[in-house]
């Protein structure tokens, strides 16, 4: 199963908060408060998204978080990668000189490279501007070989 991990979510909605009114600070408190999330969990994905320059801490007592970027450049896949480390569907589709067994006989590396890098398009496509507003509506665009389809 293909599943984004819960932190990455978390900070997906963290930064879909601030993205609303950007301009202002959040203190963590706050932003558990607002999505129920333990403040621990909160701290610890505020951190990382500090650390990666996603977000921006301000001390004192009207201290707190904030976008460090407008919120139509931070795109999800940043957040993702920024919380889960690179995206990878296969070992091989992340790093082409991986130490595989099977890599002499495995038809499907190619293949596996091609998709794992429209999955990261799809996801690079999307800004957190986006995810913040229901009523935007955007569109993956779909730039695989005629346009093959699946019916599972």
């Amino acid at each position: 199963m293909i599943k984004l991990s819960r932190m990455a979510d978390y900070g997906i909605l963290l930064a879909s908060r601030m993205a609303a009114d950007s301009k202002r600070v959040y203190r963590a408190q706050e932003l558990s408060d607002y999505s129920t999330l333990p403040i621990t969990t909160v701290n610890k994905i505020l951190s990382k998204l500090t650390r990666s320059n996603i977000t921006e801490s301000h001390r004192g007592a009207n201290g707190g978080y904030k976008l460090a970027l407008s919120a139509e450049k931070i795109t999800v896949r940043n957040i993702i990668d920024v919380i889960d480390g690179k995206i990878a569907l296969t070992n091989c589709a992340e790093n082409s000189d991986v130490n595989c067994s099977l890599l002499n006989l495995c038809p499907t590396q190619r293949n596996w490279q091609i998709i794992n890098n429209a999955v990261c398009d799809a996801l690079d496509s999307v800004n957190i501007a986006e995810m913040a507003n229901p009523e935007i509506s955007f569109s993956i665009s779909n730039n695989s070989n005629n346009n093959k389809s699946s019916n599972l």
